[in-house]
């Protein structure tokens, strides 16, 4: 009788470990996926605002300022332009595009958008899309995926 109660423990005591192993991967995978998407957020906030800077700045001294001044504040402008496709690309990834289609959908958006100020259309369009398919991910990426390997 005694062995029946102790092999009914055991099994007890099993299930609710797989239990508490099972809710803490959940709620470190839900912590993982809510700090990359914050911090995917806060990057490009980051580099759009920076661009909207430079490119509002630029076109505000570009009669006036040195030409060297002007090309300085170019280069950044359209490293700034591109990280914003770079970074959207590599989240893109996290959230499981497919690498080639990928690149060459954000290889040409970035293309088309220096097309005619298409750039006021396709960036802002481009990061409510990347805003919303961030947080309806479900994927972490591969270099986080490690701490959820318990």
């Amino acid at each position: 009788m005694e062995s029946k109660d102790i092999e009914k423990d055991i099994d007890q005591i099993k299930k609710t470990q797989t239990l508490v192993e099972n809710k803490t991967k959940d709620f470190i995978k839900t912590e993982i996926l809510k700090a990359e998407r914050n911090l995917f957020l806060g990057k490009i906030i980051s580099i759009f605002i920076g661009y909207v800077g430079i490119t509002l700045w630029l076109n505000a001294i570009r009669a006036t300022a040195s030409l060297w001044f002007v090309w300085v504040l170019i280069v950044i402008q359209f490293l700034l332009y591109f990280s914003i496709f770079s970074l959207s690309y590599t989240r893109a990834l996290v959230i499981g595009l497919n690498k080639k289609l990928g690149f060459i959908f954000f290889v040409v958006l970035a293309v088309l958008g220096r097309v005619n100020n298409w750039e006021l259309f396709i960036i802002p369009l481009l990061l409510v899309v990347m805003f919303i398919f961030s947080a309806k991910n479900n994927n972490v990426s591969d270099e986080k995926n490690i701490c959820l390997r318990i």
